[in-house]
């Protein structure tokens, strides 16, 4: 493989794993505040006390799908930690490549 192709490959897998990494921060920050709003849930449940409720049972039915939204949240962080770390592999690999053909090209054979 040549210097220009191990080279651009090397810059799509950066640009790539950059992207990555941007939805791992975007789906941090969404558990976050999903996390805030499941805390304040249960804080107004707690303090309506009663149970049996329309306004506690309403609630608890949006604290659960906020939780299972969570749960989806999760799966999909996981789902591109395992993309970023294939990346990640890769990028290495076409790092490697780049380094063994920048030596190869400047390399002389004196004999």
């Amino acid at each position: 493989m040549g210097i220009l192709l191990a080279f651009s490959r090397k810059m799509y897998l950066t640009a790539y794993t950059n992207h990555l990494q941007s939805k791992l921060n975007d789906i941090t920050s969404q558990k976050l505040d999903l996390l805030d709003t499941i805390s304040e849930l249960s804080t107004q449940i707690s303090d309506i006390g009663n149970t049996n409720s329309p306004a506690v049972k309403q609630l608890q039915a949006r604290k659960i799908e906020l939780e299972n939204l969570d749960k989806q949240l999760d799966v999909k962080m996981q789902k591109i930690q395992t993309q970023l770390q294939a990346a990640n592999t890769e990028l290495q690999s076409a790092d490697q490549m780049l380094q063994q053909n920048i030596q190869k090209s400047f390399t002389y054979n004196i004999g």
